[in-house]
């Protein structure tokens, strides 16, 4: 076949290719508005859902509605739309609270698109708050701060006038108690916003609610007071709650500011509203087939995004480039291509159904170890409630941290597969545990923590050690000369994961550590991550752990 004759061949196609682009044109800015009318009948139609708040099927009914707009928006190439869509998201799985790695993911996506949009800059700074509440959900403290602090020094400049237009300055406030850095959250309050700009918003937060209640808990957790007003108003704001939601959630709050007062008896009677609520919000069958839906929705979602980029990957003069390969190569190729790509077709479509059956099943194992945990859990709890024997209530509340340590793995498997991210996982478990055994707040944790992928196999002696490592400083290494610092530095070397852990506690004899179960138990776990472990002798509560990375191979 000659220059000439292909040439003959090729023009043909290139005019019909040509001649069909002006009418393509115009067919797509008809099929721009159609999709712009659909995408926001769909969020419109999902908010509907959303603002009632009366059950968990009406949070994943809406996600259902903002996914279908989504497949839309990523199909167009609309960043407008693709931003809207990726932030309704965002939203939905923040309030199912399924997945916190998920609302990280869209809410950071979100604020991307928000960020290259002219005139968005308020709306970029307000989905930016997002991704700090998102990280207090997962406990990474310091992720949440981190942003914190890059709001507040960005705000902090503007002009009252500016400042008066971005209410969720709250709602950072409530965040940073959250995190416990009440401090922070009291200079939000006192240089980003002003009481008289504050005012309920029903289409996005109870802005002045969330004032109340992080007034309330600054008063009582940093200022230990016992008569503060702001606690009648938070029951108030209770009392005046037109949906299960936001009963669960203002109980539950009043019965942690009455547990930090010592107020055993209304911290009571506010947990039981909390769970009576709980329990008319959602079944747990009803929770467990929306759980089902939704992951069954990120399959599908995963399938459109790729369906949609490969879309978006044919362009014009990949067109006229295949078109000519075609042209050259038919005469001698095309019966071959033909059976070669049914059979790959054939193979690929085997293989992406065999694929969505593993994850589904995958999710579904997942799920039901995570809820026979949390029922071991409960009934623990329920064991060291009951008991007044002090022994009793000790050792509970240490099989408690144990199986929550194998939880917080657990949660971590099931966002990121086979692997844990170490620096995600440690600060999780860290916070965990002095959560359940500080009750005054005067630990004080230095995390310096290395982004290390490590296996399973590896994350959970090594998790377990670290539990045992901070009960024994917050049990026996408290500090006369101020609040109990506990210090821990996980570094990736070359062939090797070195640990220190070390506290600011004075030394305790010998005698007492060799009693322990706890430190028998990091002896075994040090065994089976053939680590080598050096113990300051001036000290015992300073370790030292070289684990090799062959282990988690």
């Amino acid at each position: 076949m000659n220059l000439k004759l292909i040439y003959i061949l090729f023009i043909p196609f290139y005019l019909l290719f040509n001649s069909c682009d002006n009418s393509y044109i115009n067919k797509n800015q008809h099929i721009a508005s159609k999709d712009s009318i659909e995408v926001n009948r769909l969020i419109q139609k999902g908010n509907n859902l959303y603002a009632k708040k009366n059950s968990f099927s009406a949070f994943s009914e809406s996600l259902a509605l903002y996914d279908s707009a989504w497949q839309i928006a990523a199909k167009s190439n609309d960043t407008v739309l693709l931003a809207k869509t990726v932030f309704a998201k965002g939203r939905a799985y923040d309030a199912i609270n399924n997945n916190p790695q998920k609302t990280i993911d869209y809410f950071t996506q979100a604020a991307k698109l928000y960020g290259t949009l002219p005139n968005k800059k308020n709306t970029t700074l307000y989905i930016k708050h997002l991704v700090a509440h998102s990280y207090d959900k997962v406990q990474d403290s310091a992720s949440c701060l981190s942003t914190l602090h890059d709001l507040y020094r960005e705000i902090i400049t503007m002009p009252d006038s500016a400042k008066k237009e971005l209410p969720f300055t709250t709602e950072m406030a409530l965040i940073s108690t959250v995190v416990k850095n009440y401090t922070f959250a009291d200079s939000i309050l006192q240089f980003l916003s002003k009481r008289e700009w504050i005012k309920n918003d029903s289409t996005e937060y109870d802005y002045l609610n969330h004032y109340y209640l992080t007034q309330a808990r600054i008063n009582v957790f940093l200022h230990k007071n016992q008569n503060s007003s702001y606690i009648d108003s938070v029951q108030n704001v209770l009392a005046q709650c037109r949906n299960l939601s936001d009963s669960m959630y203002y109980s539950s709050q009043l019965s942690d500011l009455y547990k930090g007062l010592g107020n055993v008896e209304k911290e009571s009677h506010y947990l039981q509203i909390s769970y009576t609520a709980f329990n008319k919000f959602g079944s747990p069958q009803i929770i467990r087939e929306a759980k089902d839906k939704i992951a069954r929705m990120e399959v599908f979602a995963v399938e459109a995004k790729q369906k949609a980029e490969a879309e978006k990957a044919k362009n014009r003069k990949v067109i006229i480039y295949l078109l000519a390969i075609l042209i050259i190569a038919f005469a001698s190729f095309a019966y071959f291509l033909n059976g070669k790509n049914k059979e790959a077709k054939i193979i690929n479509q085997q293989l992406l159904e065999k694929n969505l059956q593993n994850e589904l099943l995958n999710k579904e194992m997942h799920h039901r170890v995570k809820n026979n945990l949390e029922l071991i859990t409960s009934l623990v709890y329920m064991q060291e409630r009951n008991s007044n024997d002090l022994e009793v209530k000790a050792n509970m509340k240490n099989i408690s941290l144990r199986i929550d340590n194998i939880v917080i793995l657990h949660q971590q498997l099931m966002e990121q597969s086979d692997v844990v991210d170490l620096k995600i996982y440690i600060h999780r478990l860290v916070e965990n545990v002095s959560n359940l055994l500080d009750d005054e707040n005067k630990i004080t944790t230095y995390l310096e923590i290395d982004h290390i992928l490590v296996p399973y196999k590896l994350s959970l002696p090594l998790g377990l050690i670290i539990n045992e490592w901070v009960t024994n400083s917050i049990k026996y290494a408290s500090s006369d000369n101020g609040p109990l610092k506990i210090f821990l530095e996980i570094i990736k070397g070359d062939n090797e994961i070195n640990v220190h852990y070390k506290d600011n506690g004075p030394p305790q004899s010998t005698s007492i550590n060799k009693k322990s179960l706890g430190l028998d138990i990091v002896r075994l776990l040090t065994l089976q991550l053939k680590a080598k472990s050096i113990i300051n002798t001036e000290n015992l509560f300073s370790y030292r752990l070289t684990i090799p990375t062959e282990i988690g191979q």
